[in-house]
């Protein structure tokens, strides 16, 4: 389930966006702070982890 695409806008902002779940965006200055925008926003709204009866579960 954890499948994204990772860029960088005109800004220079990274830009993290989910690839399963449409509006899971996280932004940050560095590659990295955006990934772990994007670790901590999935920990957020999945607390326990892959849901059962997914294609990951």
């Amino acid at each position: 389930m954890k499948e994204f695409t990772i860029s960088q806008n005109e800004n220079n902002e990274w830009i993290v966006t989910s690839d399963k779940i449409p509006g899971f965006i996280a932004k940050g200055k560095t590659m990295e702070e955006a990934v772990e925008k994007m670790k901590k926003a999935f920990n957020t709204y999945f607390p326990c982890g892959p849901c059962k009866g997914s294609d990951n579960g």
